[in-house]
């Protein structure tokens, strides 16, 4: 088995409208929840940490440029 990044992607999803984002953080921090600006709501709002993005081919490819993630 190959060595394990130090971070992890995940998916944060909006408490009040379910809108999704990518989000990075350290595999060995606490799941993530933030306050973001929530398009469909119009306002900011808490976006929690709904799951683990299971593989970089899974991320669209505007995601993978943003953050620089090669296949």
């Amino acid at each position: 088995m190959g060595a394990k990044s130090k971070y992890v992607i995940v998916q944060l999803a909006s408490v009040i409208t379910g809108s999704t984002r990518v989000w990075v953080r350290e595999r060995a921090a606490e799941k993530f929840a933030g306050i973001f600006y929530d398009p469909a709501y119009g306002k900011s709002c808490l976006f929690e940490e709904v799951k683990r993005v299971k593989g970089k081919s899974e991320l669209p490819k505007r995601i993978r440029g943003i953050y620089s993630i090669e296949n």
